[in-house]
């Protein structure tokens, strides 16, 4: 609404209302005339209500456009019913045929429409302002000051559309960011749990090898203390199998009679008269060899 002030509103409704007053005390429809009458006295006081009488004077057959354009006028100077005033401007076009009432009930149609920010309307009501009063110099400058507003809209617009592209491509971008970080976290809290179950499988394996080395450890110093104890056995067997058999040669020898020569005791004599014998031959041998008689003599 601040660009309005820059919008030159028209004020053709005095001059339509007094151009049509003489009109209006020669017409035979007194309530409608009252009705105009004091609505112009009203709008020129800045009275509400002047609307209403405006309404009540478009029941007469003559000056019913100029009551509705008045009617339109009234409502568009208070800025309340703006559909309501395009549409009494709309009866005055549609009932009457002077091309200034026509150019100036277009004119203030799109003026209305300015107050709503309807731009594409209020140009499309400026031109048609145009088209029938070429030389309506308001409503030309209106048309240049709408489509000046237009083309700073179009550029806020697209000032908007350019920061909101941006603003959007920087929210993606930072979803996108955001994305990468939770699966760079996401990475890496698996390579975590990975290197910490691999971590945990190399720990068991060392136990369980550890468990396995003591198993075998074990077992080897089980299978040593039995191949001790059957060696001991073994030993202990062949000590007693020796004991047993000593005493079996111990049994076997003959026993010595009493006053009876031994075994180990005739073996020595055996051997004294060999070398007794070998004397006495080698005695001989010698006597015998010089030709002389030797007579030998005997222990036994």
């Amino acid at each position: 609404m601040t660009r309005m002030k820059n919008i030159q509103v028209g004020l053709a409704l005095c001059t339509w209302l007094f151009c049509h007053t003489v009109m209006v005390g020669q017409n035979d429809d007194s309530f409608a005339k009252a009705s105009i009458i004091e609505g112009i006295q009203q709008f020129q006081n800045g009275e509400k209500g002047a609307d209403s009488l405006f309404a009540l004077g478009e029941v007469h057959s003559e000056l019913a456009p100029i009551a509705a354009y008045n009617r339109g006028r009234s409502m568009l100077e208070n800025q309340e019913g703006l559909t309501e005033a395009r549409q009494a401007f709309q009866r005055a076009i549609s009932k009457t045929e002077d091309e200034s009432l026509v150019a100036d009930a277009w004119y203030n149609t799109a003026n209305s429409l300015m107050l709503e920010q309807d731009l594409d309307g209020a140009i499309e009501g400026y031109k048609s302002a145009l088209r029938v009063s070429p030389g309506h110099d308001a409503a030309r400058f209106n048309l240049a000051q709408a489509i000046r507003m237009k083309q700073e809209q179009q550029e806020d617009q697209q000032d908007e559309q350019n920061q909101q592209d941006q603003q959007d491509e920087q929210d993606q971008q930072d979803q996108q960011d955001q994305q990468d970080e939770q699966n760079q976290q996401d990475q890496q809290n698996q390579q975590d749990q990975q290197d910490e179950q691999n971590q945990q499988d190399q720990q068991n394996e060392q136990d369980e090898q550890n468990q396995q080395d003591q198993q075998n450890e074990q077992d080897q110093q089980e299978q040593q203390d039995e191949q001790d104890e059957q060696n001991q056995q073994d030993q202990q067997n062949e000590q007693d199998q020796q004991d047993q058999q000593d005493q079996q040669d111990q049994q076997d020898q003959p026993q010595q009679v009493e006053g009876q020569i031994s075994k180990e005791d005739m073996e020595k004599i055996l051997e004294s008269l060999e070398r007794s014998e070998e004397e006495i031959q080698a005695k001989l041998r010698k006597a015998k060899g010089k030709g002389q008689k030797v007579k030998i003599e005997k222990d036994w």
